[in-house]
């Protein structure tokens, strides 16, 4: 029987198939200041939700169009800026529920570490934009 070669990589066609996260398009309430009386408003707005590693995350359709959210992603890119990913996600999912998604990453130590916070980030970018 032939050996493979050290360093021989294995042929994507034979790594183990992974499920993509299904992505379901719905309307969101985002907050739009106050009516007179000085209750909430709300506005309705199309969003994403997906489930990234068993944590449900819901992102307006508008927070990917962001200006900054571009500056944040270039960052990370050519700079290599880790600072950045923490702002990355609260722009996609805003301070509620990026406090949520926190808590649900925090490790034994109750910190979440830089990577795993990153790799999140990725994946729930990967799960918007499959085909990026």
């Amino acid at each position: 029987m032939p050996t493979k070669p050290a360093g021989a990589r294995a042929p994507q066609d034979r790594q183990p198939k992974t499920e993509k996260p299904k992505v379901e398009s719905v309307e969101i309430d985002l907050p739009d200041g106050f009516d007179d009386d000085g209750d909430p408003k709300f506005r309705k707005v199309p969003a994403s939700r997906v489930v990234v590693r068993e944590i449900e995350v819901t992102v307006p359709k508008e927070a990917l169009d962001d200006f900054e959210l571009l500056d944040d992603i270039r960052a990370t890119q050519d700079e290599h800026d880790m600072s950045r990913f923490p702002s990355l996600l609260r722009r996609l999912v805003g301070d509620d529920a990026y406090r949520s998604i926190l808590d649900a990453l925090r490790g034994p130590n109750g910190r979440v570490s830089a990577s795993d916070g990153a790799e999140f980030v990725f994946d729930v970018f990967k799960a918007l934009n499959p085909n990026s």
